[in-house]
């Protein structure tokens, strides 16, 4: 699993654990062979000093393992457990009440159904409860419930043996309870949180094992998602107060049998999660109802309105079957039951075949259409993204950029090749081609100086009263292109506007566009999102300088799967996208009056749509602009997943720290009176641009103004704001400053990622 890099302190842990990891299915108390007949001793890292506990209010960070579970006679488990620092010191003196223990077992698969946990301990969860739940109109009186739960160490019999061990013996039985008759040949599974306060940073570690035999078990057959695909979009996922997030964990006691006692929705996680995931995209709510579970505190959790940043078919973004960790990944396409499909389907009555073709009485029964080899309608197949699979036909390729020095107009050689066809190529202007229809467009974006913003000045996109501020030089090769002999399938393109006269540095030429072609069979175009490409050429330099690098599109891609926008002709360039989202653009095209802009800002003022300002921003729930088609488009209630402060949850490392006024540029907020320029366009700042996209208090603009930060800098036709002073934000907020922004941000300090 390498979604995202482990934290220098999470590659520690990882080996200083060895079988031990934080992951879902690293987890899986690994701590010896199973066919041994004793229980293998635990062998616990040696400390780097004398080896002495120390306090365990000492540590920065909790690294628990469970070292052996033995089951005795009158069915209480024993569990041993490790407790040590980052620095594999022993820690001694947690209290009882600040560690809490799950144990549970794993049933069997029957008639078609999943194999679940079944915790042995556990609460009945009453209806109304206390405090009775709000709001009283999403309360189904459903109750009561049962629902897994902790057992405080208090409960039961807790050893401190001053020297990192710790012994604890459950006070629930294991074979004194009719509900869960017992049976010692199946896995069972023991689970711990630590809860202190303050808090310190700690681990769920889980151990499974068998009790007939008191052997670990090196897998209980139920590993399917990895917590580092969670933590691709959520960082640091955690619950109930912060001190659960590991997936193997939260499987312990949201099962199957489990619900909310007050909505009468199900906990169960294969349910839950999906659900919570589709949000809007339910059926039931886009028929008007809602989604959402009653947690802590009798509190309403309302999840009708998530947005999935992706497409929720692509099941395989959660359960990686490549992922060596999650070795049951693929039950997703294998297991197939009614509770998995109606999480997300949940129009479908598979009682009475409502919204089905057909009605499935029992779960075994779902393969017969759904399963993996099924001809009908596999699960599988049944998701697959057409639109996707059918992209990745297609390739584009910059093969040239000519006659780039000031005064010149450009001729751009582009190339589109089928790769997954010996990268033959097509035919751009093939009539009626997946270029030559009405959904398609191909062109190129010429854009200038790449250093260290674009700028696009004098590229002819705006006039004093119309068009857009600062856009890049456009080559429409839908319309223009003609076959270049110089490369076997090549089009070039001449723009018609030349690269300005005073034109500096170095530039960009990015391919832009989306084939179209009758994907599902059923005459109907759909446009492709087709990965962006570009070439840097030389203006004055001597040699092309590429523009800077500080997102990875990889990371944004960790959550939105294939990041494409404007109807799927932009995609997955972050380089494209700062082609038009420079310093000096603004959405003044889009402010029409009579428009729904009017509705979304209450003013025709410019929005800035300046990169750095404006993805902070969206993120940030900050935002509101006019787009295609002088729509408004308001994103002041996105949640975000992540951590809003963990930078390289985005950036690359080190990017994010403040840009100098002396050479990033200010960002617009009015167009001034004529758009073909910036002089007289009102500007933030570059350093406090970027910061006030989040830090939005008027405390936070007083501090930035204070360090010299302008929110009404004025710029000059070069797009320099000669009158502004300086900031001063790196001299504090710098690398090694006293509030360096990747300590201030926490940077790193998400060791579960």
């Amino acid at each position: 699993m390498t979604r995202r890099s482990m934290t220098p302190f999470t590659t520690l842990l990882l080996a200083g654990l060895g079988a031990f990891a934080i992951g879902l299915a690293g987890c899986s108390g690994d701590n010896g062979p199973d066919d041994t007949s004793t229980p293998p001793d635990p062998v616990f890292p040696p400390g780097p000093g004398t080896g002495a506990a120390i306090p365990i209010t000492s540590a920065t960070t909790i690294v628990a393992s469970i070292t052996r579970v033995t089951m005795q006679d009158d069915g209480k488990a024993v569990v041993e457990i490790y407790l040590r620092d980052e620095n594999d010191f022993a820690l001694k003196g947690l209290p009882a009440a600040n560690i809490r223990f799950v144990l549970a077992r794993l049933e069997p698969a029957v008639n078609g159904a999943s194999s679940t946990w079944n915790a042995i301990t556990r609460r009945t969860e009453t209806f109304p409860g206390t405090p009775a739940p709000t709001p009283a109109d999403k309360v189904t009186g459903a109750g009561p419930a049962n629902q897994g739960y902790t057992e405080t160490s208090t409960a039961g019999v807790w050893t401190d043996k001053q020297n990192g061990v710790y012994t604890y013996t459950f006070a629930k039985s294991a074979k004194n309870d009719a509900q869960i008759p017992y049976d010692g040949s199946l896995p069972h599974r023991v689970g711990l949180e630590i809860r202190l306060s303050p808090a310190i940073p700690s681990n769920n570690a889980v151990y499974t094992f068998t009790p007939a035999t008191n052997l670990p078990v090196n897998e209980s057959g139920r590993e399917i998602v990895d917590n580092d695909t969670c933590n691709a979009c959520h960082d640091n996922l955690s619950f109930h107060g912060g001190a659960r997030f590991d997936l193997q964990y939260c499987a312990m006691c949201h099962e199957s049998y489990s619900f909310d006692a007050q909505s009468g929705n199900s906990i169960d996680l294969k349910v839950m999660i999906h659900k919570i995931h589709s949000g809007e995209t339910l059926p039931s709510v886009e028929a008007g109802g809602f989604y959402g579970i009653f947690g802590r505190g009798n509190t309403f959790a309302d999840f009708s309105h998530v947005v999935y940043p992706q497409d929720k078919r692509n099941c395989t973004t959660c359960h990686e079957e490549s992922d060596t960790d999650t070795p049951q990944a693929s039950n997703w396409r294998y297991t197939v039951n009614t509770a998995t499909c109606s999480s997300c389907h949940d129009n479908v009555n598979f009682v009475t075949g409502e919204n089905h073709g057909g009605v499935a009485a029992t779960d075994d029964t779902c393969t017969s259409c759904h399963g993996p080899n099924s001809a009908i309608a596999s699960v599988q197949s049944a998701h697959v993204i057409p639109e996707q699979a059918a992209a990745a036909k297609f390739q584009y390729e910059v093969l040239k950029v000519a006659n780039t020095a000031p005064g010149q107009n450009p001729t751009v050689t582009i190339r589109v090749v089928d790769p997954t066809n010996g990268n033959a190529p097509y035919d751009i202007k093939a009539a009626n081609g997946p270029f030559q229809n009405s959904s398609a467009s191909l062109a190129v974006e010429v854009a200038f100086s790449t250093q260290p913003d674009f700028t696009n000045t004098g590229s002819k996109s705006a006039t004093a009263t119309t068009g857009t501020p600062a856009q890049p030089i456009r080559i429409d090769f839908k319309a223009n292109g003609v076959a270049d002999p110089a490369f076997a399938g090549g089009f070039a393109a001449t723009a018609t506007v030349a690269i300005p006269a005073d034109a500096k540095g170095s530039g960009e030429a990015l391919i832009e566009g989306r084939p179209a072609v009758d994907v599902n069979g059923d005459g109907t175009l759909e446009r492709l999102a087709v990965p962006s490409v570009g070439k840097t050429f030389a203006i004055t330099d001597a040699t092309p300088v590429a523009y800077r690098q500080i997102v990875d599109i990889a990371k944004c891609n960790d959550c939105h799967q294939e990041l494409t926008l404007h109807g799927d002709s932009r995609t997955g360039n972050v380089g494209l996208c700062a082609t038009c989202h420079n310093p000096n653009a603004t959405d003044i095209n889009r402010r029409v009056a009579g428009s729904s802009c009017e509705i979304v800002t209450g003013t025709l003022d410019d929005q800035t749509i300046d990169l750095k300002y404006m993805v902070h921003a969206i993120h940030a729930a900050n935002y509101r602009v006019c787009g295609y088609n002088n729509t408004g488009y308001d994103f002041s209630s996105v949640a975000y997943p992540g951590k809003l402060n963990n930078c390289e949850g985005c950036h690359l490392p080190d990017t994010y720290y403040p840009p100098s006024s002396a050479t990033a540029i200010a960002t617009t907020i009015d167009a001034g009176p004529d758009r073909s320029t910036p002089a007289g366009d009102v500007a933030i700042t570059p350093a406090s641009a970027a910061c006030s996209a989040c830090h939005r208090s008027a405390t936070a603009v007083q501090h930035m103004e204070l360090n010299g930060g302008s929110f009404s800098a004025v710029k000059d036709a070069s797009s320099a704001t000669p009158a502004a002073p300086a900031e001063a934000c790196a001299n504090c907020h710098g690398p090694g400053g006293p509030s360096d922004v990747k300590v201030r941000h926490g940077v790193g300090l998400f060791p579960y990622n």
